[in-house]
Parts: C-alpha cells; structure tokens; sequence
C-alpha cells in the first residue's frame, strides 16, 4: 500500500515540476495567456462586441430575421435591466448583479455560437 501512495505522489511531484516551465515562459514574457485578458472587459465592451457578433450571424445568414430580432430584444432587456440597476445602486452594480448581467452576456454568446455552427452543416 505504501509503495501505491509512493508511487502516486512521484507521479504528483514530476507533474509539478514539468509543468514549472510553462509558468516561467509566460512570467518572462510580455503579454499572459489569451484568455486571462477576457476578464478586463467590462459589461459596455461585451455588449458592444455580442452587438456586433449578431450583425455579422445576420449579414452570413447564420441567423435569420427572427432570430436576430428576438437576440436584440434580449440584448434590449438586458441593457434596461443594467440601467435600472445602475440607478437603483447609485451608478454601481453589486458584484453580485455584475455576475448576473455577466452569466446572461454568456448565455447570448453561447446561442450566437450556437446559430453561427447551423451555418455550417455537413454535406453529408
């Protein structure tokens, strides 16, 4: 049993120390890794860039009319339910509300995602 648990925590321990390279190459570089620079854009930004995600999902035919009118009305709500926030907080949203608009920003994303892949069908 003990020579199993010896055997596990080598394995644990090479793991850790192949792994320490990686963290040194992105602590000499400039620039960290693409996706911890998504967590700097705020709510404006990604309303912004999921507006501009639906045009394009229309314009390739990725989303019909309905689908970008129904997407834009949810967008619409959103950006309502982010003003009426703001305005019952004093112009500040609670963590917790920035977490709920955030979570909801995702969910469009995920269904433009989503619309975009149909676009694509196997011709098979």
């Amino acid at each position: 049993m003990k020579a199993i648990f010896l055997s596990f925590a080598a394995l644990g321990g090479a793991a850790v120390v192949s792994i320490s390279p990686l963290s040194a190459v992105y602590a000499q570089t400039d620039s960290a890794p693409a996706a911890a620079a998504q967590g700097d854009w705020t709510l404006g930004q990604r309303e912004d860039w999921l507006g501009a995600r639906l045009k394009e999902s229309v314009a390739s035919g990725a989303l019909d009319r309905a689908g970008f009118n129904q997407a834009q009305l949810e967008m619409d709500h959103l950006r309502q339910e982010e003003s009426r926030m703001r305005h019952d907080g004093g112009g500040q949203l609670t963590d917790n509300q920035t977490s709920e608009l955030e979570a909801r920003l995702d969910t469009m994303s995920d269904k433009i995602h989503l619309a975009n892949m149909g676009a694509y069908k196997r011709p098979w």
